[in-house]
């Protein structure tokens, strides 16, 4: 085999086996951001040819001579600015690091729709071995026929699963992932009933269409849907949904009929405790998967979801890398949950040392360039 092509398959092998992807759909606005510190690295910290290195002691060893040439797409304008930049600033941290230069990173901006395939086909003309990039599943779907027309590999920064195709590659902590580690860990932890919180589109039937192969293996599972429309979100309704409340509220007020009645000293002390809850029975579910795209929906529901008797103290909260978020950890509704993460330790290090040069913290996909 070719050298330079054993080279590249190595690179594939080696990001799969150390990089982390996971698709983002918060807004930036950049007038309400604070730009980052570059770090300047030999007058490299413009958009221009970037190095970076280090496969491995291994790898060096082996491929000593070849210089591997990467096209990178990162969104280094538009409102995902902020992403970019932070993932073009780790780039430049690792090559201050490393200070080696076998790997060539020629940098296109996804966030210029108007100049985004100009760019891509000005770097086609140049000797590019492999593309990493983009983010984004449109941006993907906009460049990767292009790029697989040329036969060069692109391995994208999405965790679409869907994208992957011959000579696109799709890796890290998809959604299938997140799905199926979460319901194998709570399978084993004996829960078999659950209600499900996803949006109504495309990403919440994936959700269910996994879902429901899991189901199949096991006919005690159960699972229940709620879905709600994601670009105007109703939690309070999604709430009572969840929970039954209108039923379990009217079922307490039947029982405090029926005890009513009842004249004896034990439907008088059951009364007082009555007359103290909101709803009566228990609900069809023992565990409870909320699966939101952003931060602020998961925080609403975990706020609301208590007030109509969906105690996290009774039921298990279950969730995905969304719950990673600091401010998510903090919310008192989800203290007794867990949800889907890459290994935490992993990346602090990275974190303490990119705020430390650039003075800000690092988007959550910045390792993937440093790495």
């Amino acid at each position: 085999m070719n050298p330079k092509k054993s080279f590249i398959i190595a690179f594939i092998l080696f990001s799969f086996s150390i990089l982390i992807s996971c698709e983002t759909t918060s807004n930036i606005n950049p007038k309400n951001v604070t730009h980052n510190h570059s770090l300047s690295t030999n007058n490299k910290n413009k958009k221009d040819d970037l190095l970076i290195v280090d496969l491995g002691d291994d790898s060096n060893k082996v491929y000593n001579n070849q210089t591997l040439v990467i096209g990178l797409m990162l969104p280094l304008s538009g409102q995902h600015y902020r992403v970019g930049r932070s993932l073009l600033n780790s780039a430049q941290l690792a090559l201050e690091k490393r200070g080696k230069e076998n790997i060539i990173f020629k940098i296109i901006d996804t966030g210029d729709e108007e100049k985004l395939l100009t760019e891509l086909y000005n770097v086609l003309n140049e000797d590019i071995d492999l593309f990493v990039g983009p983010i984004f599943t449109n941006k993907v779907n906009r460049v990767s026929q292009i790029i697989k027309d040329e036969g060069i590999p692109l391995i994208t920064l999405s965790n679409n699963s869907k994208l992957e195709d011959d000579g696109v590659y799709v890796f890290g902590l998809t959604l299938e992932d997140e799905i199926n580690k979460l319901l194998h860990f709570s399978y084993k932890n004996k829960l078999y009933r659950y209600a499900v919180i996803i949006p109504k589109n495309e990403y919440g039937e994936r959700i269910r269409k996994e879902i429901e192969k899991f189901k199949n293996q096991d006919a005690a599972l159960k699972f229940k849907y709620t879905q709600y429309d994601p670009k105007k979100p109703d939690f309070y309704a999604i709430s009572k949904k969840v929970s039954n409340y209108e039923n379990r509220k009217l079922n307490l007020e039947n029982k405090i009929d029926q005890l009513s009645k009842n004249e004896s000293r034990k439907a008088e002390e059951e009364l007082k405790k009555l007359k103290k809850m909101d709803t009566y029975g228990e609900l069809d579910f023992e565990a409870l998967i909320i699966f939101t795209q952003n931060y602020e929906e998961l925080s609403n529901l975990s706020s609301i979801l208590p007030y109509y008797d969906v105690d996290p103290k009774k039921i298990q909260y279950m969730g995905n890398f969304i719950w990673g978020k600091k401010l998510s950890l903090k919310e008192p509704g989800l203290q007794n949950g867990y949800f889907t993460s890459l290994i935490i330790e992993h990346k602090k290090k990275f974190n303490e040392e990119y705020s430390i040069i650039f003075h800000s913290e690092p988007h959550s996909l910045a390792s993937l360039t440093y790495d």
